[in-house]
């Protein structure tokens, strides 16, 4: 049997199980897609597909180790917070090498993404990179001076819950205005689904082609959000000064259509405190894929 990591990106619309070879590469890949229903009480919907797919990896592979990459808090495999999972000092580790019977290593994922894409060719010439995962929330993690960043009582830099709108929409942390209920992709899709009278359990690719069609009819939802991702974008980068910023999650998805009039907003705008004639913004090489391949490498 070949030896594999199994690497695992949980977040609170999606989750992918893969097996990562040791070279770093996907061999193979579970995914899911959480409904509405499923997102009520999503925690035991995860742990039960999580764990149906490293039962079928076993089969096929010899397992080194399992790593779990998750939105929110994580201390020593303990689940502090996480917001949009609805969980709350929970002990994934346990429940997780209980029912598997492998040892689980588990970090945020937005660190987990900084780990893969940080060891890409293209970042290479670059000491000082801004990651961002726009998903269900938004993740964050800072690599300074060539090192990964981390608070030492908590994780840290849980940008996504950054104010940017006084007295704003109420995020789910129990603050208001915080960037993840403006600048997440889940906060993008709802509003076209919404506009375009689309059922919220729509598949992805279905979605991006009736954004395709329906621009006219979105142009307005389209600026808005760009507007408010270059706001909180811009703070991080008035605070940090990055030599590049790297954006995942499910934004991969949507770069072909958001990316390029980010990075128009930002340099033309006058959000930015020291202007610059370009600014590097880059979408995960592994594109949604960098949360399993990091979390392997844990």
């Amino acid at each position: 049997m070949e030896r594999v990591k199994v690497g695992i990106d949980l977040g609170g619309s999606h989750v992918a199980v893969g097996a990562v070879d040791l070279d770093g590469n996907i061999i193979e890949q579970y995914e899911k897609d959480f409904t509405v229903k499923e997102k009520v009480n999503l925690l035991p919907v995860a742990i039960e597909f999580m764990v149906e797919a490293i039962e079928h990896l076993k089969t096929k592979y010899e397992i080194a180790k399992v790593g779990l990459g998750m939105a929110g808090t994580i201390s020593n495999g303990m689940v502090l917070k996480s917001v949009n999972l609805g969980i709350e000092n929970f002990d994934m580790k346990k429940e997780l090498e209980m029912k598997t019977g492998l040892q689980v290593v588990i970090k945020n994922d937005a660190k987990c993404v900084a780990i893969a894409e940080y060891q890409s060719e293209d970042l290479k010439p670059y000491q000082n990179v801004l990651f961002l995962t726009l998903g269900t929330g938004i993740g964050g993690s800072y690599i300074y001076q060539g090192k990964l960043m981390e608070g030492t009582v908590f994780e840290g830099f849980e940008f996504g819950h950054m104010v940017i709108k006084e007295n704003g929409l109420l995020c789910r942390c129990g603050k208001k205005g915080c960037f993840e209920k403006y600048g997440s992709i889940l906060a993008f899709k709802t509003k076209v689904i919404e506009r375009l009278n689309l059922s919220h359990d729509i598949p992805g690719p279905e979605l991006r082609k009736k954004i395709d069609t329906s621009k006219a009819f979105i142009e307005d939802i389209i600026e808005g959000y760009i507007r408010d991702l270059a706001i909180g974008i811009s703070n991080l980068v008035n605070i940090l000064e990055p030599d590049c910023i790297v954006i995942g999650g499910g934004f991969a998805r949507y770069d072909y259509l958001l990316l390029e009039p980010l990075k128009e907003k930002l340099v033309n705008s006058k959000l930015l405190f020291n202007t610059r004639d370009d600014i590097m913004i880059k979408t995960a090489k592994m594109g949604n894929d960098a949360g399993v391949v990091g979390a392997s490498l844990l």
